[in-house]
């Protein structure tokens, strides 16, 4: 049996530290959305007034929000507790994330730029969580 995963090296503390990062972009969205409806906030970013979109928006897209980033939780649960589970939780994550991207953008990458880099920022998590899980070295 191979050995477990165990937060030890600088390596692994990289990766972990950059599966979390998303997780803050999924939290500013659940709590945008959770104010919004709740009423207790009314977010507006850059002159943008996020919450009256966060009202229209399709049921699908905030379903899949919390699907995303229920997945991107268990998957770092997984991921500090040494499971080979936590890539495929990650994977999954971002395959929904990509999903609702698409969906709220309508393909025109371009309108959502920091959600791609969010999206890309999971990818290398992913990657590199891949890596440290089958037990290989990143350098």
């Amino acid at each position: 049996m191979a050995p477990r995963f165990q937060i030890t090296s600088p390596s692994s503390l990289l990766v972990v530290g950059l599966t979390i990062l998303p997780m803050l972009y999924m939290g500013l969205w659940s709590t945008m959305i959770i104010g919004t409806f709740s009423g207790l906030w009314h977010p507006h970013i850059a002159g943008l007034d996020v919450g009256t979109a966060i009202r229209r928006a399709d049921p699908a897209e905030l379903a899949g929000l919390v699907l995303m980033s229920s997945f991107w939780l268990s998957g770092i649960a997984f991921l500090v507790s040494g499971r080979r589970a936590a890539v495929y939780c990650l994977i999954l994550g971002c395959a929904v994330h990509i999903a609702v991207w698409l969906k709220i953008t309508d393909g025109q990458y371009y309108a959502g730029q920091f959600g791609l880099i969010i999206i890309l920022l999971e990818m290398l998590a992913i990657t590199l969580a891949h890596f440290i899980t089958r037990g290989r070295r990143l350098i």
